[in-house]
C-alpha cells in the first residue's frame, strides 16, 4: 500500500511539481473538507435531486456588434458543496494545469488584450466560432486531462464525473474506471456544464492539442493563431487572397471536427485590406490593439448625457432602459475599466468627466 501510494505521488509531481497528491476520492473529499459520502454521490451521479440549478440567458451581442444577440446560453451553478468540491479541484489541480501558449482566456496575464496584440499589422484576418464550445466537451475528454496530470485510472474517472454534467444513471463503483487506451465504457457520459468554475481550465486543457495543430496548420502558411475560449482568429501581414482563406478555414475546420467540436458558419469572417480588422472587440490594423469608433462613441454618449444638466443621471437611466442608477452606473464603469485596460491615455480623461458625475443619493 504504501509503495503504491509513494509511486503514485511521483507520477503526479513528475507531470508538474507543484500539484497537489491525491490518492482517492476520499483524500480528495478530505482535502475540499467535504462529506466523502457526497464526493461518491457526485462522481457515481447517485442523487435524487439535480445538484445544478439550470437556467437560461439571453445571449449578449459579441462586442461592436450591431445585430441584436440570437438563443440563449445554459448555465448550470452546482449546489453548495459540489461547488466547494470544484473549486477545490480549479484552484489546486487546474490552476497548475498550463494551456497552450496560443490559448488566452481563462488563465492569469493573458487576456483580450494579449491575444489582440498578436494580429497587429494584419492584411488578412480570419475569424472562427466554434458551436457549444462547452458542451461540446465530454467526458471522457476531461477524464484524458486528468490522468494526463498523473492522476491514476480510477480517480481520474471520479474527478471527470464531477467535472462533468450529465443524466443521473448511477454506476456501481465496480464498473467505473476505464483501462487506459480501451473504449471509454460509459454510454451515459457527461460535458461540461457551462457556470462550473472547474469548466474554463477545463476546456483550455482538453483542446491544448487542437491548438498545436492549428498553430501548425497557421505557421506552414505565414498566419498567425489565437484562441480565446471559442473565439480563433487567424491573421497575416502578407499578400494573401480569398482562395488561401477558404483553404486555410476548411483545414481548421476538418482538425476541429477531428476533435469533436463544430464551427458556428454564421460566425466566420473573413476580412481582406481595407476592411476593418478586430480581433475580440479591438482594431488590430495598426502597431496597438486600439478602442473601436462605435465603443468610444458609445461611452462618450453616456459622459456627456450624465454631465449635461439638461439631461443628468435620472433621464438617461429612463432613456437607456436600465433598471435603477447603481446597474446603469456600474455599466459605465466596466466600460471605463475595459477602456484603460486597452488605452489608457484615453481612458484617463473619460475617467475625470465620470468623477465630475453630480449622483443622486
Amino acid at each position: 500500500m504504501i509503495s503504491a501510494a509513494v509511486g503514485a505521488g511521483k507520477s503526479i509531481k513528475s507531470s508538474e511539481p507543484n500539484l497537489p497528491v491525491v490518492l482517492t476520492l476520499s483524500h480528495l473529499a478530505h482535502l475540499a473538507e467535504i462529506n466523502p459520502g457526497a464526493a461518491y454521490a457526485y462522481a457515481a451521479r447517485k442523487w435524487t435531486i439535480e445538484p445544478y440549478r439550470v437556467f437560461r440567458l439571453k445571449k449578449r451581442p459579441k462586442r461592436n456588434s450591431r445585430a441584436p444577440a440570437r438563443g440563449f446560453r445554459t448555465i448550470c451553478v452546482p449546489e453548495p458543496e459540489l461547488m466547494r468540491l470544484q473549486r477545490w479541484i480549479a484552484q489546486n489541480i487546474l490552476s497548475r494545469a498550463t494551456p497552450h501558449p496560443r490559448s488566452f482566456a481563462f488563465f492569469p496575464d493573458r487576456g483580450i488584450l494579449e491575444a489582440a496584440q498578436h494580429h497587429c499589422n494584419c492584411r488578412w484576418l480570419v475569424k472562427l466560432d466554434i458551436q457549444n464550445f462547452f458542451d461540446s466537451i465530454q467526458e471522457h475528454q476531461c477524464y484524458k486531462v486528468f490522468r494526463s496530470l498523473g492522476y491514476g485510472v480510477l480517480l481520474s474517472f471520479e474527478l471527470a464525473r464531477i467535472c462533468t454534467r450529465g443524466p443521473n444513471r448511477p454506476l456501481q463503483r465496480n464498473q467505473i474506471f476505464p483501462s487506459d487506451g480501451r473504449p471509454y465504457p460509459c454510454n451515459d457520459e457527461g460535458h461540461l456544464p457551462q457556470g462550473a468554475p472547474t469548466s474554463p481550465a477545463l476546456a483550455n486543457m482538453v483542446v491544448k492539442a487542437l491548438d498545436a495543430k492549428l498553430v501548425d496548420i497557421a505557421e506552414a502558411r505565414g498566419w498567425v493563431y489565437t484562441r480565446y475560449a471559442d473565439d480563433l482568429a487567424f491573421s497575416t501581414q502578407a499578400d494573401s487572397s480569398r482562395t488561401e482563406a477558404s483553404k486555410l478555414i476548411a483545414l481548421a475546420k476538418a482538425e476541429i471536427a477531428r476533435f469533436g467540436l463544430e464551427l458556428n458558419a454564421s460566425k466566420t469572417v473573413v476580412a481582406p485590406p481595407g476592411a476593418r480588422r478586430i480581433v475580440l472587440g479591438l482594431l488590430v490594423d495598426g502597431e496597438q490593439p486600439r478602442l473601436t469608433r462605435s465603443f468610444r462613441n458609445n461611452l462618450e454618449t453616456h459622459l456627456h448625457a450624465l454631465t449635461k444638466g439638461a439631461i443628468g443621471p435620472e433621464r438617461h437611466r429612463q432613456a437607456r432602459g436600465f433598471a435603477s442608477l447603481i446597474g446603469m452606473r456600474r455599466h459605465i464603469s466596466g466600460l471605463l475599466a475595459f477602456a484603460h485596460y486597452v488605452e489608457p491615455s484615453y481612458a484617463a480623461a473619460c475617467y475625470a468627466k465620470f468623477n465630475s458625475i453630480s449622483w443622486p443619493l
